[in-house]
């Protein structure tokens, strides 16, 4: 019986440092979405009116859920014929997100489909090159702090067996 405590308090640990983990791979996931998205979009771009939409219904599957969610929120919008506001949009970011992610990201989907073709892609590549620092501090995020959060957590795990022992 103290053995199967022991092993569920390990494994306690463990889970929570993967948990942690998680949460730094769904952000950089987060933002790999976000620039193919915005790959998608340059190269399907024109002057249809609805090209936002075609795109999300012919990519929406290849997206993380997280992502996803966000763009379901936001065709809801177009298709209900709803106001594009700020405030609409910043209700579907996610909350893992931080405070001038979301601002940038929410700019982002306010402007979409604003804007002549040319004036469009330069606009899409503008905000790509923002995407892409967000992906590469996401990625040192994962690098360095997740994986310490995990070895910490099992390091913690294993220090709480010994301690119980």
């Amino acid at each position: 019986m103290q053995l199967f405590l022991l092993v569920a308090i390990f494994c306690s640990f463990v889970v929570l440092g993967f948990y942690i983990y998680m949460h730094y791979k769904s952000r950089k996931v987060f933002f790999e979405n976000l620039i193919s998205f915005c790959d998608h979009l340059s190269i399907e771009i024109s002057f249809s009116k609805n090209i936002t939409l075609q795109v999300i219904e012919r990519y929406y599957k290849t997206y993380s859920r997280h992502f996803q969610s966000l763009l379901q929120g936001y065709s809801n919008l177009l298709t209900d014929k709803q106001d594009i506001t700020y405030q609409n949009i910043t209700t579907l970011m996610w909350n893992k997100l931080k405070a001038h992610e979301i601002s940038i990201i929410t700019e982002f989907f306010y402007e979409l489909g604003r804007h002549g073709a040319i004036e469009e892609g330069e606009k899409l590549e503008n905000k790509k090159i923002q995407f892409d620092g967000f992906l590469k501090n996401a990625q040192t995020a994962q690098k360095k702090e997740a994986s310490i959060y995990l070895k910490i957590c099992i390091i913690l795990g294993i220090a709480a067996v010994i301690l119980l022992i």
